[in-house]
Parts: C-alpha cells; structure tokens; sequence
C-alpha cells in the first residue's frame, strides 16, 4: 500500500495536493496490511527510550512518526520519519518479553548525521547486507561505516550480521506535527466527512454503534452530523474504566441519547460453562454484544474499517444483525484518516490510546497483543490480576499465560516455539 507525502512540509498526505504548499506528494510505501498511523504518545516514548542519542531524541520529537503493522508474533511496527522507513519496534521475547527497535539503513545515516556517531568501521566491497562479521554489538544494534556507505549490524549468536546499508546522505527535514498535517490534508478531510454524512444520510440510518473506540467515535459524530440521534453502547461488564467514562461524555458532549445494553448474564457467570473465549473460538463476541442487538430494528452505522484485519479487509461492504441493516462510512479510511479527522474536528478521544493500547475491546479479549495485556499489568492491576488469577485456575502455568498461549486452542508454530 502507500500514502502520499509532502517533502516541503514533511507531513502525509491524502490527497494529490498539499494544501499548505501546493506540491505534488510522492510515494510512501508501506506494507499491504499496515493501516499506517501517527505514533501515539506512549509510543513516541518508547522510541525516546530505545534510541540512546539524545540529538536523535529531541530530533524525533519535533516531527510527526508514522507507525505501519507489519506481520509478527505480536506488536510489530514499521516507523517512518521525515517520509521514509527509519526503522521496526517490535514487542519480542529473549529470554523475556521486551521492546526493541532497530534502524533501517538509511535511519542509521540519519542518525549519523546528526550524531557523528559510529560504533566500527568496515572495509568491502560488493553486496554488504546480510554478511556476517566477527564484531561485538553491545546491544540490539550499531552503527557501522563501510566506506562511504553507512549501515547497521545486529547481534547473532556469534558475532553480528549487518542488517542493512544506505549509501547516501541523509537531509534533515522541517518539523511538523499533526496541526501541520489537518492544514496540508484540510481538502481531503472535507471530502471524505462529505462523503461519509451522505452515505449515512441515504442509509436513512436510526442508531450508532458506539464502543468507545477511535473507529466508532467518528462514525457516531458523522452520524451525528447527519441527523442520527442515538448511540448503541453494548456494555459487555469486561470494559476499562475509561472506555466506560468516555463513552458517557462523548455522548454527553453530542448531545445525542445513549442506549446501553448488556448481556443477561455477565461474562463471569457464563466463562466456565462455554470455556476460556480464544482467537479460533471468539464466543464472547455473539454472546456479549450481537445477541443484544435482536429487539433492534433499522439501520444502524457501524465504524469497521477493511484495513483493521484481513478479515475485515475481505468481509462484504454490508451486512444484517437481526433485524439491523448495518452501514460502514468508515470502510475505506486509513487509520491515518480517523486520526487526522479527530485532529481536523478537535475531538476528544479515549485516554486509552495515550497509555499504550491500540484495541480497546474487553480486557479479556484474546486479539489483545501481549504487548498490550503485559501493559495492562502497569495500568490496570486490579482487572490483570482478576484475569490472571482465573487463567491459573484453569490450568495455565504462569509463563504461558505471560506468553499469551491461553488465546488459542491450536497454537499457531510461530506461538509453539516460544
């Protein structure tokens, strides 16, 4: 997939202009699933934490970084900075789990140009990424010149394997921030807020879904601005207290009604009859919110978008719940888009999404990253522990739990080898 770029302003673009500085934007690529992202505030510290430069530091957090799902075992991110790939973050286990970025090629000449910094030097010729060599990296990474080339090693088991190279000079970039990103992107966010309010409208749709997430907040406010004056909040009794505060407010601060539905028997009552709910047997999701939907009626807008998932990405562009006919206004927009639209229209947002979560679901949810429930740990001690403690009862050692292993009946092989 790509987006568009600005070079002038060094802000993304969605459209084929910058309404800043009239420019043409070229291509950034990412891949076909990364529904590409601004960093969110915990991940801007993260990647404070991992890069020991202090240039580099202050350096990243004057501009905007882009963050692109690649394929793992869980968290794993492809970072973009000034409009090319600067490197992966990734949420591993070594011995235990832990995060870890590491620089492309050409983020290490970033960070050389701007540091001066090099950990060896290295004679070659030839093809270089991918060579072996008999050097000592002290941490994840260094930073190596081969001639006028500049690259990054990784240590192996025995020595290290140079991961990448990049030869070329590296150009600062302005700063940006999201601010520069709704003004260069302003065109595009009207459009497609046009579009979406007109789809609502031919839908003739009655409720919202609201869940208290990024997704369905624009859905409820675009909704809101074609005229639909109720929100459906499927309370499933496993929410975060945020979630649960911000769902209220939001529909508060609309002005629209809120109908809360639950489930006639918690979560609680029922887990040890239909079992520990995993990512290939997902009953919770019928049974704590579709189920309530039945005595509904009419058409009702729902905020899934196709990047989300591959599943997502080939479901049908509607579909009926009951007696719902569902409307998606959002199934086309990035990430990206949803982010930039909350900016465009100064929308509060969850807290959650500052404090390390990307899914804001239950807190039990199997499609939860370890990167997410280990967090949890920190923010939410008090619903880990009630989770944690009731996988124990079931027969989880603690390190299985810790490794996420409850969340599949069949282990998918790359879980096995943890």
């Amino acid at each position: 997939m790509e987006i568009g770029y600005c070079p002038r302003c060094n802000i993304p673009l969605r459209g084929k202009r910058c309404d800043i500085c009239n420019a043409h934007p070229y291509s950034l690529r990412f891949h076909e699933l990364g529904d590409i992202r601004p960093a969110s505030k915990y991940e801007r510290g993260l990647l404070s934490k991992l890069i020991p430069f202090k240039e580099i530091r202050s350096y990243i957090s004057r501009r905007i970084i882009l963050l692109a799902r690649q394929p793992g075992l869980d968290y794993r991110k492809d970072v973009f900075l000034d409009g090319f790939k600067f490197g992966t973050l990734e949420y591993i286990k070594s011995q235990k789990w832990r995060w870890r970025f590491v620089p492309t090629g050409k983020g290490a000449a970033l960070i050389y140009g701007l540091t001066s910094h090099i950990d060896f030097e290295l004679r070659g010729k030839g093809h270089m990424k991918g060579k072996k060599i008999e050097k000592e990296v002290s941490g994840d990474w260094a930073i190596i010149k081969i001639n006028a080339c500049t690259g990054v090693a990784v240590k192996e088991e025995r020595g290290a394997k140079i991961k990448d190279v990049y030869c070329g000079r590296i150009a600062t970039k302005k700063r940006s921030d999201m601010r520069n990103a709704v003004q260069g992107n302003r065109f595009f966010l009207e459009k497609i807020e046009k579009e979406a309010v007109e789809k609502i409208k031919r839908s003739h749709a009655n409720y919202v879904a609201f869940s208290g997430g990024k997704d369905s907040e624009v859905a409820l406010y675009l909704a809101h601005l074609a005229g639909v004056k109720k929100a459906v909040y499927l309370n499933t009794g496993l929410e975060f207290p945020e979630t649960q505060r911000f769902v209220y407010n939001f529909a508060d601060f609309l002005g629209v009604e809120l109908i809360e539905l639950s489930p006639p028997k918690s979560f609680w009552e029922v887990v040890d009859e239909r079992g520990i709910p995993t990512k290939d047997r997902r009953w919770c999701t019928k049974y704590l919110k579709l189920q309530q939907l039945r005595n509904l009626r009419g058409v009702i807008v729902d905020g899934m978008r196709k990047y989300e998932s591959l599943r997502r990405m080939h479901a049908p562009s509607t579909r009926r719940i009951g007696g719902l006919r569902t409307v998606y206004p959002l199934f086309n927009w990035l990430s990206l888009d949803v982010w930039l639209y909350i900016h465009y229209r100064g929308l509060p947002y969850n807290p959650l999404y500052d404090m390390g979560f990307e899914r804001l679901g239950c807190y039990t949810c199997p499609s939860m990253l370890n990167a997410e429930f280990h967090r949890m740990k920190k923010t939410h001690p008090q619903l880990f522990r009630r989770w944690f403690e009731y996988l124990k009862k079931q027969g989880y050692g603690e390190e299985e739990i810790m490794d996420g292993k409850w969340r599949w009946n069949n282990l998918p092989p790359k879980l096995r080898e943890v």
